[in-house]
């Protein structure tokens, strides 16, 4: 099956071909239903030159996994943004300040992707790691960023206890992601993750209301 997806890309290297093609097909068809021989038909390449690169699908996975934990340790929050609207901050201008930074061209299904390849593999063990130390500990770490930026601007209180509320949200991600795992809830064909948003809004709603400083 013929594909110009990274084909017009005339610098990419054939190792990423592989993974890109992978990732799409995952997302698509699902890993279990995906073959070496239909990722290697993608991009028109031989099963055999597949194995030159990667010893199984499994290994493929992990670099797919690998790139998204690179992914998400380029999460940022846009502290001028939060300066700017420091005055009556509401929870969805928290969260518009919160941004993972994905190649253009995989925004657009990036969600659904991981949500196809963490509820196919709940019993991989490459999985379990990457939500455990990874998907949990860097989505504490952002939001904690976060909470000591909105204390510097003095939005919350230099008392809020930013290790709690940051452990709340992670521990929202984890839950979150365990449903994923466990087919529970919105992670069909048609998963939006508005589902884990308004979980996200509902926590800094409820922070602002509990810690603000009260001259913002």
């Amino acid at each position: 099956m013929a594909t110009n997806l990274d084909n017009n890309q005339q610098n990419i290297s054939t190792k990423q071909k592989i993974i890109n093609s992978a990732t799409h097909l995952f997302a698509m068809k699902g890993y279990t239903e995906t073959t070496i021989r239909e990722i290697a038909a993608f991009i028109g390449l031989t099963e055999a030159s597949i194995y030159n690169y990667f010893p199984s699908k499994n290994d493929i996975l992990e670099c797919i996994l690998e790139e998204y934990t690179i992914l998400m340790n380029s999460a940022v929050y846009k502290g001028d943004k939060l300066s700017a609207l420091k005055k009556n901050l509401t929870a969805d201008d928290i969260m518009s300040c919160l941004t993972l930074v994905f190649p253009e061209e995989r925004e657009g299904y990036f969600l659904k992707q991981l949500c196809v390849i963490l509820h196919e593999q709940y019993r991989n063990p490459i999985v379990r790691k990457f939500v455990s130390e990874h998907v949990v500990y860097n989505s504490e770490r952002v939001f904690k960023t976060l909470i000591d930026k909105l204390k510097e601007l003095n939005v919350l209180r230099q008392d809020t206890d930013a290790d709690f509320w940051a452990k709340l949200y992670s521990s929202l991600i984890y839950t979150f992601s365990n449903r994923i795992l466990l087919g529970i809830g919105d992670n069909g064909p048609g998963f939006t993750g508005m589902g884990m948003y308004d979980l996200i809004r509902s926590t800094c709603s409820l922070m602002l209301e509990l810690c603000s400083a009260g001259d913002n």
